[in-house]
């Protein structure tokens, strides 16, 4: 929950100062509307920490970077949109907030007031500052309701054309389905020894039975051990690196293991091996809509930014951006 919440709601608008009231170093000015290094600051944090929440390591500094690079301009595109909306005469009832709330508590099941306000302190996030940037987001989605038109779904024709032409796009990975027995190792380092021996006996039994989910269910102590140890579907590279080089190193039906690592034994049953594929069109036509959909709709956002920014104040003050 509190990956969601942070990822739905870093994005949303951040700023909103106007110049009248400022007393500290101004980054960014968009017309009458300003960013100061303090606000440009908890931006950068936040988004930082949302990439450290939801991003696997090796694409965690790349995502970072790419962040980095692209927030002074995210930021004077949220001040045009906001400006837009003034013009526009556009803004957000409180009954529209508070529907938007209950959208939210219900889309991660939160069922009271108490339980989305914990969600959010775990988040880093109070109450009026959630409200606050769910406001922003709404407006934004307002604008752009008002100023961007809308578009037709792709013909079945059209999606066979991208498909044809960026098959590569949806390839899939090598993939294996794997079932795990997990035992943790002892706190006690004098029971370690002990406790190697019955992981010995327990991958021992694996070899031997013909039934190794019922042995996960027994044995195991993964939050797996209810499926009868079924992890589903693992892409080559998700896994530990050692058992990702013995997964796939080995055939369907190896029982792969224990292998030692700091924490926990684990033992493997490779149940299916699938290779890199392109799915079939049918399979992924819907996916392939809703990529043709959302590349269309940033064509269009980018050129409206584009339009906006030609025509407003805009001041960049290099010197008080800040370098981390």
């Amino acid at each position: 929950m509190k990956k969601a919440l942070l990822a739905l709601l870093v994005a949303g608008f951040a700023v909103c100062a106007i110049a009248a009231d400022v007393v500290e170093a101004i980054v960014i000015r968009v017309g009458d509307r300003v960013v100061t290094r303090t606000q440009y600051m908890k931006r950068l944090h936040d988004g930082l920490t949302e990439i450290e929440q939801t991003v696997q390591p090796p694409e965690m500094n790349v995502r970072k970077e790419e962040f980095k690079k692209n927030l002074t301009n995210d930021l004077i595109s949220e001040l045009l949109i906001k400006d837009r909306a003034d013009r526009l005469n556009l803004s957000i009832s409180s009954d529209e907030l508070k529907d938007a709330v209950e959208r939210l508590k219900q889309q991660y099941g939160l069922a009271t007031d108490q339980q989305f306000n914990e969600s959010l302190q775990k988040s880093g996030l109070s109450r009026a500052d959630m409200e606050a940037r769910l406001r922003d987001t709404l407006l934004m989605n307002k604008v752009f309701g008002r100023e961007l038109r809308g578009r037709e779904d792709a013909s079945d024709k059209e999606l066979r054309e991208r498909y044809d032409r960026e098959k590569e796009r949806y390839r899939l990975p090598e993939r294996a389905r794997l079932r795990e027995i997990v035992i943790l190792k002892p706190d006690n380092p004098t029971a370690l020894e002990q406790a190697r021996q019955h992981v010995q006996q327990v991958a021992e039994q694996a070899r031997a039975s013909a039934d190794f989910s019922l042995l996960a269910k027994t044995a195991s102590q993964a939050p797996t051990k209810d499926k009868g140890g079924d992890l589903g579907e693992v892409a080559r590279g998700e896994l530990r690196p050692e058992l990702d080089k013995a997964v796939f190193n080995s055939n369907a039906g190896a029982i792969i293991g224990p292998i030692e690592a700091k924490t926990a034994w684990h033992i493997l049953k490779v149940e299916q091996r699938l290779p890199s594929e392109v799915p079939a069109f049918e399979s992924i036509k819907d996916k392939i809509r809703k990529d043709a959909s959302d590349d269309a709709w940033q064509r269009d956002y980018k050129a409206y930014i584009d339009r906006l920014r030609k025509d407003a104040f805009i001041q960049i003050n290099e010197a008080n951006v800040p370098t981390v």
